[in-house]
């Protein structure tokens, strides 16, 4: 039997190959920023207090950090700006492919055209989507046609610290990635070496502390 992967990892894998072989057995937690927009998500469209919306994350998340509230302030401030939010039907949807064997999270799902969003903590892209996220669209699409028997096109992207929806049609370039994407995780969780990318993202990587760009995978970490 074929095990079910998270669309999550998947992610992971088209970033950097390594960076999910290092962390499979690392325990994440969600990050603050991410709970600030997933609260401020919840309540967009809809008529509601600053300070309960602030109470709720509060809950949520216990170790915030001075900085937090000033990301709330202003992300609350910028995502009024826009007037565009939709009333969702459904949040917090897992989904599942018994094809691919693949399963997620829908942030929300809407009873019309485009059917579902993602909520996203960083700033949108000057223009476009991000190519992860366009991963994460074509993923929940390929979820959400099997579970709902129709065609979805694409899906949208709240970029709430930039009070920003945009939509993303998947192309199929996007799903070769993904298929790509998730034949390397499934190579990796079935014991196999990870392919390191010709230009990884160091920079900004958690797992940066085990592997060097000039290192490559250390002993230890195989063993």
């Amino acid at each position: 039997m074929i095990p079910d992967l998270s669309i999550s990892s998947v992610i992971t894998t088209s970033v950097c190959p390594v960076r999910f072989f290092l962390s499979q057995n690392s325990r994440n937690s969600e990050s603050p920023r991410y709970t600030v927009a997933k609260q401020i998500s919840y309540h967009l469209g809809k008529e509601s207090d600053t300070e309960e919306i602030w109470d709720e994350i509060s809950l949520i998340q216990k170790d915030n950090n001075p900085g937090l509230r000033e990301f709330f302030d202003e992300c609350i401030r910028i995502c009024h700006t826009n007037t565009g939010w939709r009333r969702y039907s459904d949040s917090d949807v897992n989904v599942h492919s018994s094809k691919y064997h693949i399963h997620g999270i829908v942030d929300k799902l809407f009873d019309d055209e485009p059917f579902f969003s993602i909520t996203r903590a960083s700033q949108a892209p000057l223009s476009g989507i991000y190519s992860s996220d366009r991963l994460r669209i074509a993923a929940y699409s390929v979820c959400l046609e099997e579970m709902l028997t129709a065609e979805i096109e694409g899906g949208c992207i709240e970029y709430i610290p930039s009070g920003m929806i945009r939509f993303c049609r998947v192309e199929p370039i996007d799903k070769r990635r993904f298929l790509r994407a998730l034949h390397e995780t499934r190579r990796i969780k079935n014991g196999q070496l990870p392919r390191r990318p010709m230009r990884p993202p160091c920079e900004k990587c958690p797992e940066q502390w085990r592997c060097g760009p000039d290192e490559g995978i250390r002993l230890s970490d195989l063993l």
